[in-house]
């Protein structure tokens, strides 16, 4: 099936006239009438309110087949066991760092205070 035939097709299924769509698009009925006869193609502003109008994809109307790959955000990745484990030891060794260098400087502020 040709982009022409996949237009009148969609439009059939949607249950428009040329009329209605037209008036969808702001465009002439004409214009409607040419793209189904094979004689002229939508721009892509057209394509993209037609994607809307018939709830398909780009991919559909211009070459007849559906965009699987799909944009998804990025997942999370996964830390090997490992991995985590070494980010736990470290995070322990910097955390009893900074306790002992605050314990440290906390005795000497008290022992120059004589307590």
């Amino acid at each position: 099936m040709n982009m022409a035939e996949r237009l009148y097709d969609l439009r059939k299924r949607a249950n428009y006239s040329q009329e209605q769509v037209s008036d969808m698009l702001g465009i002439s009925r004409q214009a409607v009438s040419k793209w189904e006869g094979g004689q002229g193609k939508p721009e892509i502003e057209n394509v993209i309110k037609l994607m809307e109008i018939y709830k398909v994809s780009a991919d559909y109307i211009l070459i007849g087949q559906e965009n699987d790959t799909q944009v998804e955000p990025k997942q999370k990745k996964e830390m090997s066991h490992t991995t985590q484990k070494t980010i736990g030891i470290i995070a322990i060794i910097a955390s009893t760092a900074v306790i002992t260098v605050l314990f440290i400087f906390a005795l000497g502020t008290l022992s120059k205070l004589g307590i």
